[in-house]
């Protein structure tokens, strides 16, 4: 019996499989098998695994038409043989020793659940990024191990509702008979956040062992615009089964601020101005008044803006002032830039930017190939006019202006990150202590 089954789906990630797998196979606790499932890949996913597998025998490739992850990710536990589970995505990738730390913290402490650091890389920047979020030590115990009546405040929002970050002991899985739903996106929360009201222990582990990717387009995410309510579905379950195994009474505070954080998250990250005027009809008319949430009370909640937004006549997110007059976004498919001017929103596609700067698009004067004629460029338009003294003088002046308005219209934005460097840079200095 290996001591660590390591189960993957996989679907379409040519791109990043190699380095998932060299990740695992090099770990160095070496008694583990890895049970990739390919879910119905339409590229060279499983021809990568099939090769893989012809050179080191841990790896055993399971396939299936293309139902989703949490299908996958059921279908691999039902071959698991390890003494422990870790649940992993298959566009990420793992320090060496992560399998071992995780192993020896849980055989030490007998812990059901252990829970390790991460950290993100962005595919568009490639900058890595701190994720202190994922794992709230200030909500913790002083203690090494603890189950969730020692955090019955905080059992919702002390760690991330993603399995890829714990390590499961498999005897505690086939006990409390949790499977991963099937669903578009959000198919592994009703698993983490059930498993960690079902576990007598758990303990967390202080060393960041797991690198996400985000903005890829294989993330479910990343995807979560073609099914704006799938979340939902995960929600109401939890709910069911809470209710029904006797946990709702005591971790409904926890669950209820983690719910409004979740939904209003989701509302604010959709794209599709339809999704999001769907998802708060549903949310103010069936979600909030199915859970309660309208009858209790502004100290019941953990942010009062929550509360606030909850109360509010339009629950969409409130921008300051200046994002109103003037904002630059990136969409979700990373094609275009999403412009706020005045409240309207103008969508840009990126590629016909060209060479020029992004704000040049909003207001300037270039030279086209016919040196007869000057481009004038007003948000997004391009005019073509004849080339003249007249034009020449107010060229320079509209280079001018431009350059003033665009520092203008750009100082709240940079007064912004600086301030978001700064808040990110204090919590990573207070979690160190």
């Amino acid at each position: 019996m290996p001591k660590v089954s390591v189960i993957i789906p996989v679907y379409n990630v040519e791109k990043y499989l190699h380095e998932c797998l060299d990740s695992l196979l090099n770990q160095t606790l070496k008694d583990i098998e890895i049970i990739a499932v390919d879910d119905g890949s339409t590229d060279s996913s499983l021809k990568i695994l099939k090769d893989y597998a012809k050179k080191d025998k841990r790896l055993k490739v399971l396939t299936q038409e293309n139902k989703g992850a949490g299908a996958a990710r059921n279908l691999g536990m039902k071959h698991a043989t390890g003494s422990y589970l870790s649940i992993l995505d298959s566009d990420d990738y793992f320090d060496h020793s992560m399998l071992e730390l995780l192993y020896k913290k849980a055989e030490k402490t007998k812990a059901d659940i252990t829970i390790c650091r991460s950290q993100q890389l962005d595919e568009e920047t490639k900058n890595i990024e701190p994720m202190p979020w994922t794992l709230k030590t200030n909500f913790l115990p002083e203690k090494e191990v603890f189950n969730y009546k020692d955090i019955i405040g905080h059992v919702f929002d002390f760690c991330v509702g993603w399995s890829w970050d714990k390590l499961y002991k498999t005897s505690f899985v086939k006990k409390t008979k949790l499977e991963f739903q099937n669903l578009r996106s959000t198919n592994d929360a009703f698993f983490v956040f059930m498993s960690l009201l079902h576990a007598d222990k758990m303990t967390t582990i202080d060393n960041i062992l797991v690198t996400h990717r985000k903005n890829t387009c294989t993330s479910l995410s990343e995807t979560r615009d073609k099914d704006p309510n799938c979340f939902l579905d995960a929600v109401f379950a939890m709910k069911k089964y809470m209710d029904k195994n006797g946990f709702y009474a005591s971790v409904q505070k926890s669950f209820i601020n983690w719910l409004c954080h979740f939904c209003f998250w989701h509302l604010d990250t959709l794209q599709n101005p339809k999704n999001k005027i769907q998802l708060e009809k549903r949310l103010t008319q069936e979600v909030f008044k199915d859970f309660g949430i309208y009858n209790l009370s502004e100290n019941f909640f953990y942010n009062k803006k929550i509360y606030q937004r909850i109360h509010s006549k339009n629950i969409k997110q409130n921008l300051p002032f200046y994002q109103k007059i003037f904002s630059i976004k990136k969409s979700n498919d990373k094609k275009y830039k999403i412009v706020r001017l005045f409240g309207l929103r103008i969508k840009f596609k990126r590629k016909k930017f060209g060479g020029c700067s992004f704000l040049e698009h909003l207001l300037s004067i270039k030279n086209s190939k016919d040196k007869r004629y000057k481009i004038i460029l007003v948000c997004g338009l391009r005019i073509k006019i004849r080339n003249s003294r007249f034009v020449k003088k107010i060229s320079k002046k509209v280079h001018k202006i431009g350059s003033k308005i665009t520092h203008i219209l750009t100082k709240p934005i940079r007064v912004q990150e600086k301030y978001y460097r700064l808040k990110q840079e204090y919590k990573r200095l207070k979690n160190l202590k």
